[in-house]
């Protein structure tokens, strides 16, 4: 049987997850957390502009930091989460020269489901879009 991992105290930044796209967790607690993604040209696409990010590592960052918001909520009868709806609305083309910050913060928990919104911020602080998602908690049995 393989060791189970402990999500609230993992270190987010080592999982290929999110070292695959270039994410970093900055903060993540009591139902909150903080990503930022340093823009790269194989980030970009779409949107009529040289940089303009893709809406897909938009949704994925929305992902991974509306997750790590969840996570940083577990107790110990919490083994587990999965995303059930992830809803994003592009505000506008997000362009960004050098970095793309997500905040995400829990707006309602149950002892199964959390609800949880995410903003997406340009390097000039602009929202470019926005994301509520409804996340599955599993509890140890």
């Amino acid at each position: 049987m393989s060791e189970e991992r402990n999500w609230k105290t993992i270190d987010w930044n080592e999982l290929d997850f999110l070292k695959w796209p270039g994410l970093a967790l900055v903060e993540a607690r009591d139902g909150h957390s903080v990503m930022e993604l340093s823009v790269e040209d194989h980030h970009r696409g779409g949107g009529g502009s040289p940089e303009t990010v893709n809406g897909g590592i938009i949704s994925y960052m929305f992902d991974a930091t509306c997750g790590a918001a969840v996570s940083s909520t577990w107790d110990e009868t919490i083994i587990g989460q999965a995303t059930m709806t992830l809803n994003v609305q592009f505000l506008s083309a997000l362009n960004a020269r050098e970095e793309v910050r997500c905040e995400a913060r829990i707006t309602r928990r149950g002892g199964t489901v959390a609800y949880v919104e995410g903003k997406v911020f340009d390097d000039d602080g602009e929202v470019g879009a926005s994301c509520v998602g409804i996340f599955k908690l599993f509890k140890r049995r």
